[in-house]
């Protein structure tokens, strides 16, 4: 007769069954001071039964594996051969083989062959990865057997959009800024404040709009906490400059739709691409340029000291996501940061050219 699946008194000398649960997980490993992410990584030396059970002639070593919904292990090589058992699910396998696994499938790769693997948005990987001789891959948490290929499509895309937020910078908001006739002149003021309440409004319905189409529950959290920082600026906005003066420009109204229409239309790390690397950059740098113009040393802090101080925070939301991602996609995502950057100039433009009653 079957016993319920209840692990208890593991002996070496009896029969026993260990839950994959019972093996310690490990989720990402460290190799020249560059954090990798694995998936779940669970090597069955990490369990002192298993460790006991195993050989040590020989030494073959066992780990399962697991990807997620989009996670992916990025290509790598290590000085001994390696066999990975499709248990469950399917995965793309990346490298110098390109091809789809199914549930079955048997990888063998050679010493020094480049490798890795993908999943697809809702796709579930598991695994069992094997080594014949030494220690597992990451059975020395310390120092892995691998060696991650570096890429430079995300530090290429980081490039990109430092380069679109120092031209916005050079613009002639940040001119006007500088200029000093905010403070001189209050029809100025005016008009600036109530232009700029036209995009604060759209950037509570672009982060409402992302919070409600978002499916992937990790983004979901870390977008979530944003939307808690975020949310009823635009009426702090208008309450603490008792906005009087309605601004109907159909260019700034448009301009500012543009990033709200966005979070309908794209997925996530285009999404993050946009709020985040773009409008979020471009807040802080905002908010660091009007915080003295606007400052209420009596009162509560200002609509502008709130973006000095969290849109820093803000603009590296989502970035390890980001890194997750392969050459080809993080290269894809370069036209949607120009797309952005194009748009938030735009808003800017016209805000300043509103102010100034161009």
């Amino acid at each position: 007769m079957y016993k319920d699946h209840v692990i208890t008194g593991l002996s070496p000398a009896e029969v026993n069954v260990v839950a994959r649960e019972q093996v310690r997980s490990i989720s990402s490993a460290i190799v020249d001071g560059v954090t990798h992410h694995l998936g779940e990584q669970r090597d069955f030396r990490r369990n002192e039964l298993l460790n006991e059970f195993i050989p040590e002639s020989g030494r073959p070593s066992f780990g399962w594996v697991k990807l997620k919904d989009g996670e992916r292990l990025d290509n790598h090589q290590h000085p001994t051969k390696s066999m990975i058992l499709v248990c469950k699910g399917s995965v793309e396998l990346t490298g110098d083989l390109a091809q789809s696994l199914k549930e079955g499938d048997i990888v063998c790769v050679p010493p020094h062959k480049i490798h890795g693997f993908k999943t697809k948005p809702s796709e579930v990987f598991e695994g069992l990865s094997i080594q014949f001789e030494g220690k597992g891959l990451y059975e020395d948490e310390v120092n892995p057997r691998a060696d991650f290929l570096t890429s430079n499509a995300y530090d290429e895309l980081h490039a990109l959009n430092q380069k679109r937020l120092a031209q916005h910078q050079q613009r002639a908001l940040f001119k006007l800024f500088e200029s000093g006739r905010i403070q001189q002149d209050a029809s100025i003021k005016e008009r600036f404040i109530a232009a700029l309440y036209v995009f604060s409004k759209c950037f509570q319905q672009m982060v409402l709009a992302r919070q409600a189409t978002c499916t992937n529950e990790e983004l979901y959290e870390l977008y979530r906490d944003h939307l808690h920082d975020e949310f009823g600026h635009d009426k702090i906005l208008f309450e603490q400059n008792n906005i009087k003066l309605k601004i109907t420009d159909p260019a700034l109204i448009a301009a500012s739709n543009w990033f709200v229409l966005r979070m309908f239309d794209s997925d996530e790390a285009a999404k993050i691409v946009i709020v985040h690397m773009v409008v979020e950059h471009s807040g802080h740098e905002f908010g660091e340029s009007t915080k003295a113009i606007f400052n209420r040393p009596d009162k509560e802090v200002s609509f502008f000291e709130l973006h000095a101080e969290a849109d820093d925070d803000h603009a590296n939301i989502g970035l390890d996501y980001l890194k997750s991602l392969d050459d080809d996609q993080l290269r894809n995502l370069k036209e949607i940061c120009e797309r952005a950057w194009d748009q938030m100039d735009l808003v800017h433009d016209r805000i300043c050219e509103i102010a100034l009653n161009n």
